[in-house]
């Protein structure tokens, strides 16, 4: 008895010891789980104990705590549509955890327009925009978020001017006026002003015939924007600030005062002209001196100011999330600007457990002053380097300074830089607001109903003041004030009935609707001169000597379509999509009225089959195809079925009297047809080992045909302007690869990589019988070069030039140079000239010896992102660049000759390196004012350049304060960051920058670079 005591005794002490032992082992661990975009904590996600037993829910705030045995294990935190991740201990109590959207997993939610659908039956080319810190970086426009980011995607900046906005091209350029996407945002098509980045919760698009469920206006692809929305739970305020300085990151230099006369002595000397008193320094000793460097007088270190606060709260029932932003940018040249401000309410109610009602309004308000920088002629930036480096900004009582009066001739007629941009004054406000309230209704268990109202109102006005110029130059003796108002508004009605239907292994979505699209603008424009004051008070109509007749317009159209779609899938792994759309506009003739489109998409899940079960390496294995037939109803104006009258005067009669009416000043075409898209693609998606490795690869051809293009009128026509016709076809095909890889590590070191790919080829197929070219000698540099055509067979806006073969470095090769006959072929021609090719073989240089040798739209485009982040650091790292684009490099024109359309303008210092007996290997012909050989008057390749780069479009480094510091005063979060944009940019092109974009075909005169910035920001969520 007493030794069953003692044991029972012994085994007690044992136990206490083991479980006191095992209680010290344990320790508790605490933290809080928050979304790793937007740092706002994360309600109910599960976080346990990897192989044990313990777990726990995180709070509204995010918070959690759990016991943890030994202090060693490994936490499983999840959270549904996050990437699950497993978290080391180490010993740590407190661990604070950032989670990943689940972007590649098969059961995400992606939408499709008018509806969602699972990634896994997905079988159109639809590409997640992967938003990388979005908010950390301070975007003017919503597309700058898209370059380099998606396959397919083309985002161009049209230049660095704050009031310009990036041209996006999905999948080429779509014919001969191109093709613009089209925008959804929260399910409603979208006409309103620019989207707040900071607002964004995805971005998704739709790239191939997919997006024929929008019909008329697809063909360019459709862009879907998820803006953030409530969240159940306490109200949680998140505030971002961030503040930026930005400067040029590269400037061309022109010649300073010295070397300006020098150049323009030898110029003379060269043509075998006298010299110019002004270059000669006995004679104008002044002119020598070197006083200003225009090109760092009209740059500037600008600011960028960008504030941004967000609040989120709600119930099981109801929930919201409100926004504001506002974003002043300061450009890079002086008295360039732009401002933008947002509001955004997004809510939804579930009124009954079968209704539900939501709401997305916002408003924007924008501002700006941007300059001139494509006019061949008073471009701020060409005028920079034109002006002479001996006259100073100002005069010594505070006005601007001019050219010297003795010598004003000589310098060529230019204005003064800094006093055009100084005086710049052009205001354009404008106010957008949409209203989208819809109405959701599950009429039974399968079958629901959505009714989705959006309203657009935008009023946009413009007032600009042209002072008068009368410094001694280019000089403009009056004045003028120009006065406008747009008033924009929109209807949109669109109900759809959906049914949703699991039948054991078949599942079944069909989706009905109808839509009614009302556009209404109206608007006036009034001009005014010679005004006697110039004080901003007086810049008023009531104020000038002289007020012109106004002008107003109001014009109005209608859209109304019927639209279905059923998604089929069997067994998750056999997919079928089947899209059928009728669209009806007041945009053509009646018997045009409505057109037809559609589209038919299948996928096979591979990976789904039994005989992959055992092919584990292997986690998602999917083929696609798609064909469909999309509209391109945005090319067509308003009335080209039907130009209206407009009033007109002429002087008729024996006695000549002046006789007021009507007439056009257009040709009508009534027979007019919709342009429209034939889509075809093939796409692969592959995943491997658990989807850390991901691909999306897709081939495409996009052929536009019944093109739609306004031919010039003829000289017996009467009017100003040609016919709208329906001219031919034009194609675009090419690859597309998504490459991602995420590291999925257990350790606190943990990264990201993607990659993305595009190769496209454009062609013109075919065009209207008779038309072989269509003209483009109105895109031209002073009506002297001019590079582009539009040709059968060749890719659209072609650079058609006269080939070189280097410099002519002796006389004796002049004269070797014969044609078929022995006459000389450039018979004008002198050592350091350019040699041009006899392409035809005639004997004679002329435009018929003239080739195509590409253009300006890139054959590859790509973009590179890293992401990583170590315990409370984080990185991301994006490259952007294109590959295999022409430049034609109009500052060789205007700025390495001597003489521009006879005048004696400043150059680059480039010309210092032009040809000379001692200097003849250099590829810049000789300096001369005279060019009798065409070295410039001939539009040749020596103007073109490669236009490839690649820009490290954004480098940020943030640091997420500790919570322990900071919870203590109701902060849930604080995150600071650093971040740089435009850092490096790695080119050949030498021009200011190689991103001049399509809206100017390629031809760079001088445009507004790219900024190169830095930004400090920080990010507070409590």
């Amino acid at each position: 008895m007493k030794k069953s005591r003692l044991f029972a005794f012994s085994l007690g002490i044992i136990t206490f010891l083991m479980l006191s032992l095992t209680g010290f082992a344990q320790i508790k661990v605490s933290g809080v789980i928050q979304d790793a975009k937007n740092s706002t904590p994360l309600q109910g996600a599960s976080v346990s104990v990897k192989n044990g037993k313990a777990n726990a829910i995180t709070n509204q705030d995010g918070k959690f705590e759990i016991t943890v045995p030994n202090g060693k294990g490994a936490l499983v935190v999840s959270f549904i549509g996050y990437q699950t991740q497993d978290i080391s201990v180490n010993g740590r109590t407190e661990i604070n955890i950032a989670l990943q959207p689940a972007t590649t997993g098969l059961d995400e939610v992606v939408v499709i327009g008018y509806g969602t659908q699972k990634r896994a039956t997905v079988s159109g080319a639809i590409a997640d925009v992967k938003l990388d810190k979005l908010s950390s970086r301070s975007l003017g426009n919503v597309s700058e978020a898209l370059q380099g980011k998606v396959p397919g995607v083309i985002v161009t900046n049209e230049g660095g001017d704050p009031t310009s906005s990036p041209r996006v091209n999905i999948r080429g350029l779509g014919g001969i006026n191109g093709e613009n996407p089209l925008y959804v945002v929260d399910g409603s098509i979208y006409s309103g002003g620019p989207i707040n980045p900071n607002e964004i919760e995805s971005i998704s698009v739709l790239k191939d015939a997919a997006a024929s469920i929008y019909g008329a206006r697809a063909s360019g692809g459709v862009i879907i924007i998820t803006t953030k929305k409530g969240k159940t739970g306490d109200a949680t305020i998140t505030l971002d600030a961030k503040y930026g300085q930005q400067s040029v990151w590269k400037k061309l230099q022109p010649l300073n005062a010295k070397e300006y006369a020098d150049v323009m002595s030898l110029a003379a000397d060269n043509a075998g002209k006298p010299r110019l008193d002004a270059f000669d320094a006995t004679k104008n000793p002044d002119g020598q001196i070197t006083r200003t460097n225009w090109m760092d007088d009209i740059f500037r270190t600008g600011t960028i100011n960008d504030y941004n606060a967000g609040i989120t709260g709600g119930n099981e029932k109801s929930n919201y999330y409100m926004s504001f932003g506002y974003r002043d940018n300061e450009g890079i040249l002086l008295n360039t600007n732009s401002k933008r401000y947002n509001f955004r309410i997004n809510s939804n109610h579930q009124l009954k457990p079968w209704l539900k009602f939501g709401e997305n309004l916002q408003f924007t308000s924008t501002n700006g002053n941007g300059a001139n920088t494509t006019s061949a002629y008073t471009g701020a930036i060409l005028t920079a380097i034109f002006y002479p480096p001996s006259v100073p900004v100002y005069n010594a009582d505070g006005s601007f300074s001019g050219l010297p009066a003795q010598f004003a001739g000589a310098y060529g007629d230019v204005i003064n830089p800094v006093a055009y941009l100084k005086r710049l004054d052009s205001k354009s406000p404008k106010n957008n607001l949409f209203i989208n309230p819809y109405l959701e209704v599950k009429l039974m268990k399968d079958v629901s109903f959505r009714s989705n109202l959006a309203i657009t109102k935008a009023f946009s006005s413009n007032k600009s003041f042209d002072s008068r110029v009368l410094e001694i130059g280019k000089i403009f003796d009056f004045n003028r004030l120009s006065q406008s108002s747009d008033n924009f508004t929109e209807l949109l009605s669109e109900q759809t009935l959906t049914y949703n239907k699991q039948l054991g292994e078949h599942h079944l979505n069909v989706l009905g609707g109808y839509s009614f699209q009302q556009s209404e603008w109206d608007g006036f424009s009034v001009f005014a001169q010679n005004f006697d004051n110039e004080a901003d008070a007086n810049r008023y109509f009531q104020n000038a000597r002289d007020i012109y007749q106004p002008y107003s317009y109001k014009s109005k159209n209608l859209l109304i379509s019927y639209l279905g779609r059923i998604n089929y899938d069997y067994k998750s792994k056999y997919l079928l999509t089947l899209i059928g759309r009728r669209d009806g506009t007041s945009l053509v003739a009646k018997q045009n009225r409505f057109a037809n489109y559609g589209s038919v998409s299948g996928g096979w899940l591979i990976s789904r089959e039994n005989f992959m079960k055992n092919v584990n390496w292997l986690s998602n294995l999917k083929l696609r195809s798609s064909y469909g037939i999309l509209g391109n109803l945005g090319s067509l104006p308003v009335n080209a079925v039907n130009v209206p009258l407009v009033s007109t005067s002429v002087y008729m009669g024996q006695d000549p009297s002046l006789i007021y009416g009507y007439a056009e000043n257009a040709l009508s075409n009534p027979n007019i047809k919709w342009a429209k898209s034939y889509q075809t693609n093939f796409g692969l998606d592959l995943g491997l080992f658990k989807n850390r490795i991901s691909l999306v690869a897709d081939y495409f051809v996009k052929s536009t045909k019944d093109m739609l293009l306004q031919l010039p009128p003829t000289s017996t026509n009467g009017v100003e302007g040609g016919k709208w016709e329906n001219v031919g076809e034009a194609r675009d095909k090419g690859i597309e690869l998504g490459l991602n890889y995420n590291s999925n590590s257990q350790s606190e070191f943990q990264y990201s990589i993607g990659a993305t790919l595009t190769k496209v080829t454009n062609k013109l197929i075919s065009l209207k019988e008779g038309i072989n070219v269509i003209p483009t000698t109105g895109i031209n540099i002073r009506s002297t070069l001019t590079p582009l055509i539009i040709q059968t067979g060749q890719p659209l806006y072609s650079y058609n030039v006269i080939q070189t073969a280097g410099l002519f470095k002796s006389q004796q090769e002049i004269d070797n140079y014969k044609g078929k006959n022995g006459n000389l072929i450039q018979p004008n021609a002198k050592p350091g000239d350019l040699k041009f090719v006899d392409a035809n073989g005639d004997g004679v240089i002329s435009n018929d010896d003239r080739v195509i040798v590409g253009s300006a739209y890139p054959g590859l485009t790509y973009g590179f992102s890293f992401n990583a982040s170590y315990k409370n650091f984080d990185l991301n790292l994006f490259a952007q660049g294109v590959h295999g684009n022409k430049l034609f490099n109009g500052l060789k024109y205007m700025g390495l000759q001597a003489s521009v359309s006879g005048q004696n303008y400043n150059m680059l210092k480039g010309i210092l390196n032009a040809w000379s007996p001692t200097n003849v290997n250099s590829d810049i012909p000789r300096v001369s004012w005279s060019d009798p050989n065409g070295n410039f008057s001939n539009t040749s390749d020596w103007f073109i350049e490669d236009g490839s780069y690649l820009r490290i479009k954004n480098i940020t480094l943030g640091y997420t304060l500790p919570q322990s510091g900071i919870k203590k005063v109701g902060i849930n979060s604080i995150r600071v960051y650093v971040t740089g944009n435009n850092l490096l940019t790695f080119t050949k092109y030498s021009g200011f920058d190689p991103e001049v974009g399509m809206n100017n075909y390629g031809i760079d005169i001088g445009l507004y670079p790219q900024a190169r910035s830095v930004f400090f920001g920080a990010s507070v969520n409590f």
